[in-house]
C-alpha cells in the first residue's frame, strides 16, 4: 500500500507542471471573466400562496378534496411552471422591448419555495431593467396562470351551455306537447279536474239523497192521509184527506222529477270522469317528460352559474399575493468570484491529477510496446 502511494506521488511530482498549468489557466480565466464582466444586479419578488379552491365543476360526484398544504404546494408548482414558461418570457420581452431571447431572460430567473412563500429572483446588468423585468414577468405569469386555471371551468362552462341549448329545445318540445294536450281536451290540470268532478259527484249524490228522504217522507204522509180518509165516517172529512194526499203526491212527483235531473247530471259527470281517467296515462307521460327535462335544465342552469363563478375566481388569482414587490437595487449583487475560484481551483487540480495519471499510463503502454517489438 505504501509502495502504491509513493508511486502515485512520483507520478504527480513528475507532471506537476501540467497540474500547475491547468490550475493557472483555470483561475486566470475565472479572474479575467470576473474583471471584465459587468456588475450583476438582483431584483426580488416575494409571493404568499394560500389554499385555492379547486376549479373543476363537478357534474356527477364530488371529487376528494386535497389537504391545505398539498393545495399550496400544487399552486406553487403550477405558478413556478408559469414563471418558467417560454410563452410568458416572450410576453415580457415584448412588453419591455428587450430584444433578447426567451432562454436568455429565463437564465436569470430563480424561483424558490419557502413554506407558503415563493421567492422569485431576476438578475441583469441594469438595475432599472432588472426591476422592470421582475415586476412585468410576475404580472404576465399571473395572467398566464389565471388563464390556465380558468381553462377547466371555461371548458365545463362551454359544455354546459351547449347542453343547456339542447335541453331548452327539449323543454320547449315537451311543454308544447303538454299544452296541445290541454287545449285539445280543455283541461289545465287533469288531477284538479278529476278531483273537481269527484267533488261535484259527491255533492250531486248528497243532494239526491236528500230528495229521496223528502220523497219518502211525502209518500209516507200521503199514505197516512189515505188511511185517515178510509177510516173516517164523514164524507166531507174523507174528501179533505184525499185532497191533502193528492197534494203530497204532487210533491212526490216534483221530487221524482228533480231526482231524474240529478240522475242525469250524475250520469253526465260520471261519463266525464271516465273520459278524464282514460286520459290519465297520456297526461302523466307528458307531465313526466316536462318534469324530467325541466329538472335537467334547472340542474344545468345551476352548474352554469357555478362554472361562471369559478371562471371569474380563477382569473382573479387572489390566492397568490405579492407581499414584497420588486425594488430597484442600489448596489450590485455580491460577487461570486471567490466561490468560483475555490471551485475552479479544486476542479483544475483534480482534473490535472487525473490527466497526469492518464498520460503516465499511455507513456508506460508505449514503452511496453517498444520493448516487445525490440
Amino acid at each position: 500500500m505504501a509502495a502504491e502511494s509513493v508511486s502515485y506521488l512520483r507520478i504527480i511530482a513528475k507532471r506537476w507542471w501540467l497540474i500547475a498549468l491547468i490550475f493557472v489557466v483555470t483561475t486566470s480565466v475565472i479572474l479575467f471573466n470576473s474583471m471584465t464582466a459587468k456588475p450583476v444586479y438582483r431584483a426580488f419578488v416575494r409571493l404568499q400562496v394560500i389554499a385555492a379552491e379547486p376549479q373543476e365543476v363537478s357534474l356527477f360526484a364530488q371529487t376528494r378534496p386535497m389537504g391545505t398544504q398539498e393545495e399550496i404546494v400544487a399552486v406553487q408548482v403550477q405558478f413556478d411552471a408559469a414563471l418558467r414558461s417560454a410563452y410568458v418570457a416572450w410576453q415580457t420581452i415584448h412588453d419591455l422591448n428587450l430584444g433578447i431571447e426567451a432562454a436568455d431572460l429565463l437564465s436569470g430567473l430563480t424561483v424558490g419555495a419557502d413554506g407558503e412563500f415563493l421567492n422569485v429572483t431576476f438578475v441583469a446588468d441594469n438595475p432599472m431593467l432588472v426591476e422592470a423585468i421582475a415586476t412585468k414577468h410576475v404580472e404576465n405569469a399571473f395572467d398566464y396562470y389565471a388563464e390556465i386555471r380558468a381553462k377547466p371551468s371555461a371548458v365545463a362552462l362551454q359544455f354546459i351551455q351547449q347542453q343547456l341549448t339542447v335541453e331548452e329545445k327539449a323543454l320547449a318540445t315537451a311543454s308544447s306537447a303538454l299544452l296541445e294536450f290541454k287545449i285539445t281536451h280543455n283541461v289545465d290540470s287533469l288531477p284538479r279536474e278529476i278531483s273537481a268532478i269527484q267533488d261535484q259527484l259527491r255533492g250531486l249524490r248528497l243532494e239526491r239523497g236528500k230528495l229521496v228522504a223528502e220523497r219518502e217522507k211525502a209518500q209516507a204522509i200521503s199514505a197516512l192521509y189515505l188511511e185517515e180518509a178510509a177510516a173516517t165516517g164523514s164524507t166531507e172529512a174523507a174528501v179533505n184527506y184525499q185532497r191533502l194526499a193528492a197534494s203530497q203526491d204532487a210533491v212526490v212527483a216534483g221530487i221524482r222529477a228533480q231526482e231524474a235531473e240529478y240522475d242525469k247530471l250524475v250520469a253526465q259527470q260520471e261519463g266525464t270522469l271516465v273520459e278524464l281517467l282514460n286520459l290519465t296515462t297520456e297526461y302523466d307521460v307528458l307531465l313526466r317528460a316536462v318534469s324530467r327535462v325541466q329538472s335537467n335544465y334547472n340542474f344545468l342552469t345551476s352548474k352554469e352559474s357555478e362554472a361562471g363563478l369559478k371562471v371569474n375566481q380563477a382569473t382573479n388569482v387572489s390566492f397568490i399575493q405579492i407581499i414584497e414587490p420588486a425594488r430597484m437595487p442600489d448596489r450590485p449583487a455580491p460577487s461570486r468570484t471567490s466561490k468560483l475560484l475555490i471551485v475552479g481551483a479544486l476542479v483544475s487540480i483534480l482534473g490535472g491529477i487525473i490527466l497526469a495519471f492518464i498520460l503516465e499510463f499511455l507513456s508506460n503502454l508505449r514503452a511496453h510496446s517498444r520493448r516487445e517489438s525490440a
